[in-house]
């Protein structure tokens, strides 16, 4: 069994003395105050932490030999850079502006950013972190992409205020994100109100519903997604823990059956992030007061490990 002890997880302060590169760089986004359900994910970032240390660092799946994997405890470090300190009573926007300008620092010092949510309200401040972020490498016309996995849209109408269920249409009426810079994979055919299926209609948003997902495959709809994405400078991955199938994902409170089991959900994740073009992911509706023997916790940390393994192969990792 693995120790518990992420031993390429360590904490920001000490990433510069340590002598390994810094592939990535984390942080928790803790808020869940505007969940459509209640919930308590803005507990999840520090759950997640301790699953990742149940993980090995290192990623033999290239072969049986340890020299053909990939060591993210030997080569490489994460650095994490604590939690937003989104108090759960904050007002929305007092809330906003901690978790925008928290990623904004982290993005600064970061290759590839990972946050760990929170209900999915939190990537709104994120992406629009990362979207100034953008702009300010590549000019004002400097367009970032989305990929979302997620069995809902999250683009209810913000007539009642912002929640879990309009992030999407939040960043799409600010302008922070175009419509033809959205992609949406892992939809569920029983999981929108037809007035939501006919907004993404209208604003022509691609989609990768469930039944093309199983059609393509796994690594193609990956592949096929990014390419969607062709005209972005860079990609955001948002994954909704919720795109797994409930009996993968019982700690969320909008999981459904018949979505995505997790070995596809993996395999998108790491073609996704092959793309150099990818810059970070949030990973978000974790909700560990719901989670069943750390099914979901775990889940959680495995699709963190795949997408790191993912950027330290594309980037060149030590072995």
């Amino acid at each position: 069994m693995t120790p518990p002890d992420p031993e390429f997880l360590i904490p920001a302060a000490q990433a510069d003395a340590d002598p390994r590169p810094t592939l990535a760089c984390l942080f928790g986004a803790d808020y869940s105050a505007r969940a459509l359900t209640p919930q308590r994910s803005d507990t999840a970032p520090d759950v997640v932490r301790r699953a990742l240390a149940r993980f090995a660092p290192f990623d033999s799946r290239s072969g049986f030999a340890a020299s053909g994997g990939v060591d993210l405890g030997g080569g490489w470090c994460v650095a994490d850079h604590a939690n937003a300190g989104a108090i759960r009573s904050s007002t929305w926007d007092a809330a906003f502006e901690r978790i925008h300008a928290h990623a904004r620092s982290v993005l600064e010092q970061a290759r590839f950013t990972i946050a760990l949510g929170g209900d999915h309200s939190v990537s709104w401040p994120i992406v629009t972190a990362v979207a100034d972020a953008v702009r300010q490498q590549h000019g004002p016309s400097g367009r970032l992409g989305v990929l979302q996995l997620d069995v809902h849209h999250d683009v209810r109408p913000l007539d009642d205020g912002p929640s879990n269920g309009t992030p999407f249409r939040g960043l799409l009426e600010a302008g922070t994100i175009h419509p033809d810079d959205l992609v949406q994979v892992g939809i569920h055919p029983f999981a929108n109100r037809r007035a939501l299926v006919e907004y993404c209609d209208e604003q022509r948003i691609r989609r990768f519903p469930l039944a093309e997902v199983a059609e393509l495959g796994a690594r193609e709809t990956g592949l096929a997604a990014v390419r969607a994405l062709s005209g972005t400078d860079a990609i955001w991955l948002s994954v909704d823990i919720d795109v797994l199938d409930r009996a993968h994902a019982p700690g969320t409170a909008a999981a459904l059956p018949g979505a995505l089991d997790p070995a596809t959900l993996l395999e998108i994740v790491e073609t996704a992030c092959s793309d150099p073009r990818v810059i970070g992911m949030d990973v978000v509706e974790f909700d560990p007061e719901r989670d069943v023997a750390d099914i979901t916790s775990y889940a959680v940390a495995n699709v963190v490990m795949a997408a790191l393994s993912a950027v330290a192969r594309r980037d060149g990792a030590p072995t």
